[in-house]
């Protein structure tokens, strides 16, 4: 029983050491427009739609710094869009064009998971610019 607890604290001692800061540099925000939503996705299945993880900032200037931390190492895709009526969604029109901002990570045209995807294996700053 004892050697259990000891690898049981182990693994979590190590999982905790292993997490690190990604910063998440959005530029070309509207100042003072509603808020950024901001998704991290670690599974293509999900992607862009239901984050691993999340957060929702009020633009306050146009080049914008968000930071998640404890994330761990993996790989990951993020999403951003700039939700300007408050209604935490990306509103498009009746083409299915967005009508609001919205960037992904490697700065990729599409919501293409593969093509969004990064290494995430130290403290990692991206930029990500809002069409």
């Amino acid at each position: 029983m004892k050697k259990i607890t000891i690898m049981i604290v182990f693994v979590l001692v190590t999982g905790y050491l292993a997490a690190q800061t990604l910063t998440i540099q959005i530029e070309n925000a509207d100042v003072g427009k509603g808020y950024l939503m901001i998704g991290v996705f670690n599974d293509e299945k999900t992607f862009p739609d239901t984050y691993f993880r999340g957060k929702r900032t009020a633009v306050s200037e146009r080049i914008m710094t968000v930071t998640f931390t404890d994330l761990p190492k993996g790989q990951y895709a993020v999403s951003v869009y700039q939700d300007i009526n408050n209604n935490e969604q990306l509103d498009k029109n009746l083409f299915g064009i967005p009508k609001e901002k919205y960037g992904f990570s490697n700065n990729s045209d599409r919501p293409n998971y593969r093509k969004c995807l990064f290494d995430f294996y130290d403290n990692t700053t991206i930029t990500i610019r809002l069409k």
